[in-house]
């Protein structure tokens, strides 16, 4: 049975991560890696196109056949290989979860995305390099957002969306975290968790976290404890992790951090989604 990887090797390449991160829970060491670079265009090279006709990254493939998107390809890998499980046996609580890892696809991805393009990639990488690389992203959607957001700054709508993608997330965990129990599905470790984390981990980079959270306490709890475990912190092994307080992530990140206190608070303002269950 042979398990090969197309993934980016950065810290803040969530999709990759969130496969990374699972393949590390499951303790599976035995896949053969195959590092890509988006600065090469390699997701558009027409070999990595056959498999995946997209061109995002990653892709798994197992004997031959490609295993597609993020959140299948850690719940096919949790399929493959089912212990230590990372989904509960409960149908129910397998519905529960699969609501969650929807929930962080449809939100929390394109929210992500977005921080990361208003700050490392809008303040570092030049913009002709930028429209350059629009000429061949094959997904309207994603080229818009990409787009609006490099060209506008933290004035672009795709960020108050971001950041109200972010806080809906954040108050249904909170809420559900007042349990006392240390994760999302309760008192085991889950795909949520894997899929979810590496999201964050951008947050963290670009030194959102701390203000962003204040009024989330048992979410920022949570956090931590998932920062504290070896599968996430491998992580920072990776290229464009933001140890150092000069790196990338981090100078952009501060950077862009008083326009987009302003945008936080005018959301909260307008919506009253900041709230902690302990007040």
């Amino acid at each position: 049975m042979a398990l090969e990887l197309y993934y980016l090797e950065e810290t803040d390449s969530i999709c990759s991560n969130r496969v990374i991160v699972t393949l590390a829970e499951k303790e599976i060491t035995d896949w053969i890696p195959h590092r890509m670079l988006l600065v090469n265009r390699d997701q558009f090279r027409p070999e990595y196109l056959k498999l995946n006709p997209q061109g995002v990254v990653p892709t798994l493939v197992h004997d031959g056949v490609p295993v597609r998107e993020s959140s299948l390809i850690c719940n096919y890998i949790d399929d493959l290989h089912p212990d230590p499980p990372l989904k509960p046996s409960d149908p129910v609580e397998r519905c529960r979860l699969a609501e969650w890892v929807k929930l962080f696809d449809e939100r929390g991805f394109e929210a992500t995305a977005v921080v990361n393009f208003v700050t490392k990639f809008r303040l570092t990488v030049p913009r002709d390099v930028m429209e350059e690389r629009w000429k061949l992203v094959p997904n309207i959607d994603r080229l818009y957002r990409q787009q609006s957001v490099i060209r506008e700054g933290v004035a672009s709508p795709y960020v108050m969306r971001a950041i109200g993608a972010f806080e809906s997330i954040f108050r249904l965990m909170e809420h559900t975290l007042s349990d006392d129990r240390p994760y999302i599905m309760g008192d085991r470790f889950t795909l949520a968790e894997t899929n979810f984390a590496p999201f964050m981990k951008v947050l963290e980079m670009v030194r959102f976290l701390d203000f962003w959270l204040e009024p989330y306490p048992l979410t920022r709890a949570w956090w931590d404890r998932m920062a504290a475990r070896p599968s996430l912190q491998l992580l920072d092994s990776f290229s464009y992790n933001a140890i150092s307080e000069e790196s990338v992530h981090a100078t952009t990140g501060r950077a862009t951090e008083p326009e987009f206190r302003v945008k936080l608070a005018e959301y909260r303002e307008r919506f009253g989604h900041a709230y902690s269950v302990s007040a």
